[in-house]
């Protein structure tokens, strides 16, 4: 029987978690919201989850935001704020003080997405940046350059329809055709839609932290939300003594290659894949639960073939480390067809690798889960070359446009990474010792967690600086970083064959050592041009037949 004391202890307890007064409930517009998050109303306290949505998390948002249906209800805490500096994604927003700012309870994957996507100053700059095919009504992922030239009105970017005018604006310059009138209709319900959109929310006022934190613990360990993988894992992983027992132990026994850490997501598709499922698991869909024997199996194939793929890219494919993938579903499809075709021809290799750096070009590879089912449906079981030809049907077209040197650079798109392992083909040398880099220990050495790339500024890029050149990937290079910054080492270096290691030729080195920056690296761009257009057309081939082996040819007399 409990004492006194214990009762009255636990009586104190409670009266001290108990709230002055009942949370308000409200609503806010998108517009409203976001509003808020732009002044810096809006603050993350320090226990909150480390954010684990993905575009693909937040297109469903912005999808479901557009149909109408429910999205959640927000907690926010209304409490004072010191002055700082909000960093979401590529956003960087003012932080002043405040004594009514708005701590983020509940809602914190939601209003990060929404922020990134409607609120970022460059539509292709944030690693959530969208679009909105006109045409299809979706949300879509920034099309290549070559497609919005081709047609500039079908593709809005979803960083205009927070703006009625700025919407506007842009279906004047883009859409005033009245053949356009579909589309302009289109855009403007769209905008209308998701600026509308009210969204709930309890505002709760408390000087407690500790009651906030008790509540966040509430609210994350009933709705917690975890990734397909995390679920697969909870239901099939670790019921067995060997090795790998959960996809995490797969992507870090993968980094003994030297190819970098793998994602969890990427490593789950292979999985299902293989199990013979659907590439991505549907919302109506139960996840599998497997005997065993079929986990264990499951596991072990899953770290093999991958194994397969890793060692496939980096020795026939030329693309030394995971983040230079361009497109990553490209390694699940190749997960299929070494699965039916563990041992392909040194011919069938060869053709794959072209296959990989077509799609890339193209931008086959970029497709969602209906073109990855497609690419799947034309490997075949029964014949390796009709698989390889297959495939590379799927990705025949010719681009009309390749990424340029001069093009702006950002490493979190394909464009870039292309043109990332056409610099690291001129075998970078590092200016200090002359020792050939690696493409491993540079992509440990990144520079900061707001630039993700391991391509180094030449010229530093102040905010607000539009020229082009210098935000193009003629102002980036391959090297460890310097404390003195690259440019120092590139003007104290007089070895002619570092310098052209990085694509500086002793042109351009003159426009480098007499400081004009603008000059220099157009200097660069036109010299690494040509270089970068004959490294495409080697690992694309476009102008050579894509027959198979000769041996795939003769026709065995005891089979006619």
């Amino acid at each position: 029987m409990p004492t006194t004391t214990s009762m009255t202890t636990a009586a104190k307890r409670t009266a001290s978690t108990l709230l002055d007064r009942r949370p308000e409930a409200r609503t806010f517009s998108v517009q409203d919201l976001l509003d808020v998050v732009a002044r810096g109303r809006v603050r993350i306290p320090s226990f909150q989850r480390a954010l684990k949505w993905d575009r693909m998390n937040a297109k469903l948002l912005l999808d479901s935001l557009y149909r109408g249906y429910p999205v959640g209800t927000l907690l926010l805490w209304e409490t004072a704020a010191p002055a700082g500096e909000g960093r979401i994604g590529s956003l960087t927003l003012p932080a002043p003080e405040m004594d009514n700012a708005l701590w983020v309870v509940d809602g914190q994957q939601r209003i990060v997405s929404l922020a990134r996507i409607l609120l970022a100053a460059d539509p292709e700059e944030d690693a959530f940046a969208l679009y909105f095919d006109l045409d299809a009504a979706d949300f879509v992922i920034p099309p290549v350059i070559g497609k919005r030239l081709v047609d500039p009105s079908r593709w809005l970017p979803m960083t205009v329809v927070l703006d009625s005018e700025q919407l506007m604006q842009w279906l004047f310059e883009h859409a005033a055709e009245p053949s356009s009138r579909p589309r302009r209709d289109t855009a403007i319900q769209l905008g209308r839609r998701l600026r509308e959109y009210e969204i709930p929310a309890y505002i709760v006022r408390s000087d407690d932290q500790t009651t906030l934190r008790d509540i966040f613990k509430r609210i994350n360990s009933a709705g917690k939300s975890l990734d397909d993988s995390d679920v697969f894992d909870a239901l099939n992983g670790s019921r067995f003594p060997s090795q790998p027992s959960t996809i995490a132990e797969i992507s870090s026994d993968l980094e003994k290659l030297e190819f970098g850490r793998i994602e969890e997501r990427i490593l789950h598709r292979l999985l299902r894949v293989l199990l013979g499922l659907p590439v991505v698991e549907s919302a109506r869909s139960e996840p599998p639960r497997l005997a065993d024997t079929e986990a264990e199996e499951a596991y072990r194939k899953t770290a093999a073939t991958a194994s397969q793929i890793v060692l496939f890219l980096k020795n026939d494919a030329g693309i030394p480390h995971y983040e230079l993938l361009p497109y990553k579903q490209a390694f699940v499809t190749l997960g299929r067809f070494f699965q039916l075709h563990p041992h392909p021809s040194p011919r069938s290799r060869e053709l794959l690798a072209r296959w990989i750096w077509r799609g890339a070009l193209n931008g086959a590879h970029q497709g969602d889960t209906v073109s990855t089912r497609k690419v799947l449906a034309r490997i075949l079981p029964e014949s390796e070359e009709r698989s390889v030809d297959g495939m590379l049907e799927m990705v025949k077209e010719r681009p009309s446009l390749l990424p340029d040197v001069a093009d702006r650079f950002n490493f979190r798109f394909a464009a870039s990474k292309l043109l990332a392992l056409a610099l690291l083909s001129l075998e970078p040398r590092n200016l200090l010792t002359g020792d050939r880099l690696a493409a491993g220990q540079l992509m440990r050495l990144l520079p900061s967690v707001h630039d993700s790339s391991p391509l180094l500024q030449i010229f530093s890029l102040r905010r607000g600086e539009n020229e082009p050149y210098l935000q193009s990937a003629a102002n980036r290079l391959f090297h460890p970083p310097h404390k003195g910054g690259v440019r120092r080492l590139l003007t104290s270096t007089t070895d002619s064959r570092l310098l052209l290691s990085h694509g500086i030729s002793e042109a351009a080195r003159q426009l480098l050592d007499d400081g004009d920056s603008v000059a220099f690296l157009k200097q660069r761009a036109e010299w690494l041009q040509p270089l970068v257009r004959a490294f495409f057309d080697r690992h694309g081939r476009w102008d050579e037949p894509d027959r198979p082996s000769i041996a795939s040819l003769i026709i065995d007399d005891e089979a006619l």
